[in-house]
């Protein structure tokens, strides 16, 4: 593996674990087991890496929402790997509000993916209808708040329940999980429902 693609990983597992603000570039270079300056070699400082891992997680996001992708799929699939790369890239669902507000860059790269989600939502959504998944919502306004509370809860649910659960960590992911597909069942017919309905009947009490 290249010592660049090393940086950003052993930096998302630091970040994870401890924090951003608890974690310097000289962390980082320590954790590797390289000097300060070959890592300086390839990214200038902390945000460099943070935009990096940034761009990371958006494109393995956008490949989970491609219109291939999300027809080889059922729509527990499908809210199952979008959690796996929340949890994956925690450290932002936890810490991106605070980030944005300390670089504009990254508030300007973060806005644009939120605009590129409900872009993204209204194709997948057009999508289950025409699949049977779905039911058609014809009132617009109720259309955008159904798009608007699943991308508020996606974006904000680890936060929420890390700061009030005992226990933080994969129950937090669990409850996110659970919210979600909730908000999701009304919405849903056929296959479709009868999935969400098992997923949350299987799914263990936390």
């Amino acid at each position: 593996m290249k010592t660049k693609d090393r940086i950003l990983d052993v930096s998302v597992e630091l970040f994870n674990k401890n924090g951003v603000v608890a974690i310097t570039t000289n962390h980082i270079a320590k954790a590797m087991n390289i000097s300060p300056g070959n890592l300086y070699f390839h990214y200038d400082n902390k945000e460099e890496i943070i935009a990096e891992l940034f761009r990371r997680m958006c494109k393995e996001t956008y490949k989970i929402w491609s219109p291939k992708h999300i027809s080889s799929m059922s729509p527990v699939q499908f809210v199952e790997e979008n959690f796996d790369v929340y949890w994956k890239y925690r450290f932002f669902h936890r810490e991106m509000y605070a980030l944005r507000r300390k670089d504009p860059a990254l508030a300007k790269m973060w806005k644009n993916h939120m605009a590129k989600m409900m872009k993204l939502m209204k194709v997948l959504y057009r999508h289950w209808v025409a699949d049977g998944k779905m039911v058609q919502i014809k009132n617009d306004k109720e259309l955008l708040y159904v798009f608007e509370s699943l991308l508020a809860m996606a974006t904000t649910f680890l936060q929420f329940f890390e700061s009030t659960e005992k226990s933080a960590g994969k129950a937090s992911v669990l409850r996110g999980k659970t919210h979600l597909v909730r908000l999701l069942l009304p919405y849903s017919i056929g296959k479709s429902k009868d999935e969400f309905e098992n997923f949350l009947n299987s799914e263990p009490s936390v």
